[in-house]
């Protein structure tokens, strides 16, 4: 026997063409009467809904807060996701190797979805990761598997019972990051959603009003399930759409807390270490995706701040007293504040929009005016311009928020814009103008051909080895061990000078400049000084002799640390500067660490501050910002 199954059962293509609408950007569907789907990727939807009995609505809603409906060519994820349905499949054994305190980690199903939703569809991991098609098919038997197991074997017979599923799909341990994300889903379903994906899939459905969801989640296992604690208020402006969902402080295993834990360190700042730079960070997966991250201790890493990309809309989810690892780099970590922000770096002007902007300006402002941050590039930075601890590291550091993020334009929103004249003869600092500036961009995904990605305004300027058009670009052994030039790669940091950064002026000659860059003349093409600006205010260094070492952290020597704590050991960055060459120097400050473990284990040393008889200078080296002892420069 058939069974009449209710309106909201199948889902709605939306007649208007969703072209022009940002990627990403939560938009409203149009609400014109629904047609038969366009696009195989809105078929894969509706055929895999029908298949395991998932309403298409939700289970569209759910993979819209997942990814946006983008499988982004089977990469994965910062989350750890795959594919339309953000199936996930975390190593832990990197996650050991990028972080120590990670030592012991218990298996979280949260992590491993991948491989769950293949063995439902009969398939393999390998496959569900790379076709779009089965990986929306495997996420849907998913999401039904959850339902039954909640159901006791039965799925949901309204739209409201499906909440429980949902929020376990959402890959959060806790109830709060679990609630958050379903009840972002079925806020998706009350206003229909619709948009052309990166790849042209044409994918949407109408509103489904009047949903009243069943947000009981007793029995689903989820921390702190029918606990009613009390958020604390966001650190935010009054003003900004701003909530609070905590991050992860707890053990990777529940059961021994000496196994390491996650996903950041407590700490009293400023009182013990002063707060002085916030870091930009874009999220390389959805805005709830990265929450539920942060939410699992065995993620390993948190911001303080997540920012949507369609309102502005943020999260606050670790004090900014605490220290999170966000930055890549523990001397960073100590001193920073970091906020993520929605979005894919090889996107990222779909991404960045100017609610975005606007949102992450007026929380900039109100952070820098707490601790009393300068409003300047020196310190309101991109993870792109953190420098790796440890010189193993160097080379293989981050790219976000990547090369798309305008800058100027938001450097203009702090209040604190980059100076708009031309040129600049012993300093300059980085400035082409946003939107003509489109240089080529590649991207060489694992074991796929490199692709350049679509033409749009980029920040930063491509360097030259000699002052022609055709010279190799700038090459880094950090990043090109063999020796070889620089490339177009997004991830390749060896040949770009990024808007707003300042360098000291090696030689012009016609129509190029030369910047003392990575301990060599580096050419860009400027001509009239129509892609730099004066820096005339930047202090100029250069070292004593020749060969001076560069360090990722300015850490205090050996004999600084107290009797029973054991030092941490400082070794120079596979960057030196050369004698003669001049750099722009930031603040000066005292060499320091921070000794601090989970506050669940008994240890005498916790949360121990120690400064350094030495003092370190910032540099302006590279792409990146290294340190140098004060007493290896000199003033230029």
């Amino acid at each position: 026997m058939t069974t009449r199954k209710p309106r909201w059962w199948r889902a709605a293509v939306v007649t208007t063409a969703a072209t022009g609408l940002l990627a990403g950007a939560a938009q409203p569907a149009s609400g014109t009467s629904p047609e038969e789907p366009s696009t195989v990727e809105q078929q894969a939807f509706e055929s895999a809904a029908a298949e395991f009995g998932v309403p298409a609505p939700l289970l569209l809603a759910t993979s819209y807060q997942l990814t946006r409906w983008e499988d982004h060519r089977g990469q994965q994820s910062k989350a750890g996701g795959y594919g339309p349905m953000h199936l996930t499949e975390v190593d832990f054994e990197q996650l050991r190797r990028e972080n120590p305190k990670l030592k012991k980690l218990a298996d979280n199903p949260a992590l491993h979805t991948l491989a769950e939703a293949a063995e439902l569809v009969d398939l393999p991991p390998e496959q569900v990761k790379r076709d779009p098609e089965q990986n929306i098919r495997a996420g849907a038997a998913l999401l039904a598997e959850r339902a039954k197991q909640l159901g006791d074997g039965q799925l949901p017979t309204t739209m409201g019972d499906w909440y429980p599923a949902v929020a376990e799909l959402s890959g959060s341990p806790q109830a709060s990051g679990a609630r958050s994300f379903a009840d972002s889903v079925y806020e998706v379903l009350d206003r229909g959603r619709s948009r052309t994906t990166s790849t042209g899939q044409r994918v949407g459905f109408t509103e489904i009003p009047e949903v009243t969801p069943n947000r009981d989640l007793t029995g689903t296992g989820l921390a702190d399930a029918s606990a009613t604690r009390l958020a604390p208020e966001p650190e935010c402006p009054a003003d900004l759409d701003c909530r609070y969902v905590p991050a992860a402080y707890a053990p990777t295993d529940p059961e021994d807390p000496t196994g390491g834990y996650g996903n950041y360190d407590t700490a009293n700042r400023p009182k013990d270490v002063r707060i002085n730079s916030i870091v930009i960070h874009d999220t390389e997966t959805s805005y709830q995706s990265t929450i539920s991250a942060f939410q699992n201790p065995a993620h390993g890493a948190a911001s303080h701040y997540v920012i949507r990309s369609s309102d502005g809309q943020v999260t606050q989810m670790v004090p900014t007293k605490d220290m999170p690892w966000h930055a890549g780099s523990w001397d960073r970590n100590m001193r920073s504040i970091g906020i993520e922000h929605e979005g894919w770096a090889a996107e990222g002007g779909t991404w960045y929009t100017e609610q975005m902007y606007r949102s992450s300006a007026e929380l900039v402002k109100y952070l820098a005016d707490k601790y009393d941050i300068p409003l300047d590039r020196e310190h309101i930075l991109g993870h792109n311009e953190v420098s790796a601890d440890k010189p193993e590291q160097a080379g293989g550091e981050h790219y976000d928020p990547g090369p798309y993020w305008d800058w100027a334009h938001y450097m203009n929103l702090l209040g604190a814009p980059l100076d708009g004249d031309t040129g600049g003869d012993d300093v300059v600092t980085i400035f082409p103008r946003f939107d003509t500036n489109r240089p080529v961009v590649t991207e060489c995904p694992p074991e796929e051909e490199c692709r350049e990605l679509p033409s749009q305004p980029a920040n930063f300027l491509y360097l030259r080895s000699e002052p022609r058009d055709d010279a190799p670009l700038l090459g880094s052994t950090s990043v090109h061990p063999d020796g070889s030039p620089g490339t177009t790669k997004i991830e390749d940091w060896s040949a770009k000078a990024t808007v707003g950064r300042q360098y000291a002026v090696a030689e012009r000659r016609d129509d190029w400049l030369a910047l003392w860059f990575d301990g060599k003349k580096a050419w860009l093409r400027d001509p009239d000084g129509v892609n730099t600006a004066p820096a005339d205010d930047a202090e100029l260094v250069t070292p004593v002799r020749d060969g001076v070492p560069t360090y990722g952290m300015a850490l205090p020597d050996a004999g600084d640390y107290p009797d029973g704590l054991e030092p941490r050991v400082i070794e120079p960055l596979p960057y030196e500067l050369p004698l003669g060459q001049v750099y722009v120097a930031g603040r000066a400050g005292r060499a320091i660490d921070y000794n601090v473990g989970y506050d669940g284990v008994n240890d005498p040393n916790n949360h121990e501050v120690v400064i350094g008889r030495d003092t370190y200078v910032p540099v302006s080296y590279n792409h990146r910002w290294v340190y140098v002892k004060e007493s290896d420069l000199e003033e230029a």
